[in-house]
């Protein structure tokens, strides 16, 4: 039955629980992949499948509600009052349902996997993307040898942009490949993800090494051909966090003082420098001084926050193309461009300073449980200090991927960057990773050499 702490109130196979857990995350990060291949209404056939899924869960487990984040639940209900004053009162109601049913499902897995359940189901899910990803890159750069676009489209002889192109067949060209998500940042995202799971499972002794090896190799190779310079942004910061958590977990709590004050420091000299000399490094990170045009994006979205600062314009999410004031706003090279290209502009622009505001409170507190169960030093039933769990990294390596990923791309708002920290956000709610039980399921996997032996005793 499901292994989560404190219990549910009711029961569901933890093996069910996983394989929901396991799917969802790979649905949403396979992107593009599902509706270019399964056209839009086989996609939201398949989107709904999973939701429903996902509810039955929830129904049969009966998590407690009271255990979670009220910063989450108050950002989406002033999501829905905008529903009063929206300029595109439609779609907000659409992409409100949607992003309720998705907070439900990152509600359901928290509350039916442990911590290390999680780290397993993000690490199946995400490795299949990636490794998929390459494969399908090969097969079309190999056999194709041409672009392909989406199944559903059919653009003739038309001077398509290259980013209405499911693949770019660019594996052996030198170009950026876009995998599975259709998109080289989003698959670049994937590879870190990637990579940071499989290091952590490695450190719990969930995975071989020369299994994980062989992972971290597919992981760098993914990083190298989509060539992120967001997410290279987001790697040496997460290396950077992960080296500051285990150094500030060194020392006693009572003794930390010293060690935040010089951390709060050096982040203040690294924010400066990093304000003065933005140009230079846009430029050495290949993004140039207008960060590809998101500058002249930006500019124009804080002419519409102008217009409705307080309240902002509505929820809407992920724009809709036919929304004449979305969809005529950010052009280049022939793409409209569907978002603000940074996540707090589009929450500002789209629930004004008042939602902005219960967003930061949503992120700052979800960032800060996650620095908490990297560096809280958690205790037995017997007061003894326990000794430290990798998996304890897990949360605070993601969330902060996620939110460096958010100052370039809006995609924290919706699809898996959405229900991966939603589910972040409510499992360090439920429990930190220091203070959770051992569970059935939770240990090292047996190795296969010696399941013969776990079988034969179960005879």
């Amino acid at each position: 039955m499901t292994n989560t702490w404190p219990l549910a109130r009711g029961t569901v196979p933890e093996r069910e629980a996983f394989a929901f857990g396991a799917t969802t995350i790979f649905v949403l990060f396979a992107g593009d992949a599902v509706p270019n291949t399964l056209t839009w209404v086989g996609a939201g056939i398949l989107w709904a499948l999973v939701a429903a899924w996902g509810i039955t869960i929830l129904v049969r487990a009966k998590p407690p509600l009271v255990r979670s984040p009220w910063p989450l639940w108050a950002f989406l209900a002033w999501c829905m009052l905008s529903v009063v004053w929206s300029h595109w009162r439609f779609a907000t109601i659409s992409s409100l349902t949607v992003q309720v049913i998705c907070a439900a499902v990152a509600f359901t897995i928290a509350s039916t996997l442990t911590w290390r359940r999680i780290l397993d189901a993000l690490s199946l899910a995400l490795r299949w993307v990636l490794l998929l990803s390459i494969l399908f890159e090969a097969v079309v750069a190999v056999f194709v040898r041409h672009p392909i676009a989406p199944i559903w489209t059919d653009y003739g002889d038309a001077d398509i942009p290259d980013a209405f192109y499911f693949s770019r067949a660019e594996l052996f060209t030198g170009g950026r490949i876009q995998g599975l998500p259709g998109n080289a940042n989003l698959l670049a995202m994937v590879a870190l993800l990637v990579a940071i799971v499989v290091v952590l499972q490695l450190a719990e002794g969930r995975m071989r090494r020369q299994r994980a090896t062989g992972w971290l190799v597919v992981a760098a190779l993914g990083f190298v051909l989509t060539r992120s310079s967001t997410v290279i942004a987001a790697a040496l910061v997460v290396a950077v966090v992960a080296l500051v958590a285990v150094w500030m977990r060194r020392v006693p709590t009572e003794r930390r003082t010293p060690r935040y004050l010089l951390l709060a420091l050096g982040a203040l000299v690294v924010a400066v420098a990093a304000f003065v000399l933005r140009g230079p490094v846009s430029e050495l990170l290949g993004k140039g001084s207008d960060a590809t045009g998101r500058g002249e994006i930006w500019a124009k979205v804080l002419g519409l926050i102008d217009q409705h600062a307080v309240v902002g314009w509505g929820w809407i999410g992920y724009w809709w193309p036919g929304i004449p004031t979305l969809a005529d706003l950010a052009h280049r090279k022939g793409v409209t461009y569907l978002q603000a290209h940074d996540a707090y502009l589009d929450v500002w622009m789209q629930t004004g300073i008042i939602g902005l505001v219960l967003f930061l409170l949503y992120v700052v507190t979800t960032l800060s449980r996650s620095w908490a169960c990297a560096t809280r030093i958690g205790y037995d039933a017997a007061l003894r200090p326990r000794t430290f769990d990798p998996v304890s990294l897990l949360p605070l390596l993601v969330v902060v991927a996620l939110l460096v990923q958010s100052v370039a791309e809006s995609r924290l708002l919706y699809q898996g960057n959405w229900v991966l920290f939603a589910l972040i956000a409510i499992k360090t709610r439920i429990v930190l990773t220091g203070e959770e039980p051992t569970s059935t399921g939770d240990g090292p996997r047996t190795p296969p050499a010696k399941r013969e032996f776990r079988w034969a005793t179960t005879r």
